[in-house]
């Protein structure tokens, strides 16, 4: 969430840009002491020197108050997660901005890459536009596309694509140095929007296809995060892929060996999984082969959604 606010420094007054400012959440506790700790992005300004303003609600006058003073002429969100008033709309002089890590407006709403990797959608990538009322409505600045690689989870991908979010900002400022630039306007007949997560939406269903259990496994990391149970103990699953090799299937949630890989095999709907890394509850994460060689029962292993033994 960084890389666009670093740019920003970088670039700097030699560009036209000069960061009068930085906002983000509040301090929030934090570990198992439940010490206040900083975002981020506040962290950042605090090293720095910047000025901050770190609001409960955003809708507060005496923020609102505080923001005009900066006298900013454009204000610029990146993953901010609260609703901007008219009255925040307001205070820039030019216009408030957005950076969504999505191709808009497919996925608008709050979690965009969770959203396309649930979908199993092989692009995606980020778009700069203006903000409005309405969620994710405005027109589009900017954008780029990017392929969604294999490998990549919602943690890792929103990563890049904000890492990528940094010179797109840049270009989108340098188009709104023009006063009569508006932007184009999102296509209506391909709005689609983000459906929210549970925490409980991390349980896998070993019934459900292959595709779709590697599918959530990559859009719920790290959040909720994917489980399921064996021998009535919680097992959290660090790294799990789709098998490429042609396999004899295997009945849901069943689980076998392959030494060459390195990796457990788990029955599907479909064709089996490849899972490589576990941690069971109260434990260290390990890999396939310690969690096999861990168990003193090997005849019938099996993955479950209960924590029925």
């Amino acid at each position: 969430m960084l890389a666009p606010l670093e740019a920003l420094l970088a670039d700097g007054p030699a560009q036209g840009h000069q960061l009068v400012g930085v906002v983000s959440q509040p301090a929030k506790p934090a570990g198992r002491k439940g010490e206040l700790t900083d975002p981020p992005v506040a962290a950042f300004a605090k090293a720095r020197g910047l000025p901050l303003l770190q609001p409960v609600k955003a809708s507060d006058p005496a923020f609102l108050d505080a923001l005009r003073a900066w006298q900013p002429d454009v204000c610029i969100t990146a993953a901010y997660g609260q609703i901007l008033t008219d009255d925040f709309l307001k205070v820039p002089r030019r216009a408030t901005i957005n950076v969504h890590p999505s191709l808009l407006p497919r996925y608008r709403g709050a979690i965009p890459v969770p959203a396309a990797l649930l979908e199993g959608e092989t692009e995606s990538g980020v778009t700069v536009l203006f903000t409005v009322r309405a969620l994710d409505a405005g027109n589009i600045i900017v954008q780029e596309r990017s392929p969604i690689y294999l490998d990549e989870t919602a943690g890792a991908l929103t990563a890049r694509f904000f890492e990528r979010s940094a010179p797109l900002l840049l270009a989108a400022l340098d188009r709104l140095a023009d006063p009569m630039f508006s932007g184009e306007p999102q296509d209506e007949a391909r709005i689609t929007h983000c459906k929210k997560i549970k925490k409980t939406d991390g349980l896998v269903d070993w019934t459900r296809p292959a595709h779709e259990i590697v599918n959530r496994f990559r859009a719920f990391e790290p959040w909720p995060g994917s489980f399921t149970f064996q021998g009535g103990r919680r097992l959290a699953i660090g790294r799990m892929e789709q098998d490429l090799e042609p396999r004899a299937p295997m009945a849901p949630g069943s689980v076998a060996y392959d030494k060459p890989r390195g990796a457990l095999l788990v029955g599907t709907g479909s064709e089996p999984v490849l899972v490589m890394r576990l941690k069971p509850a109260g434990g260290k994460d390990i890999d396939a082969a310690a969690f096999w060689n861990g168990l003193k029962d090997k005849s019938a292993v099996a993955f479950t959604a209960s924590e029925a033994p």
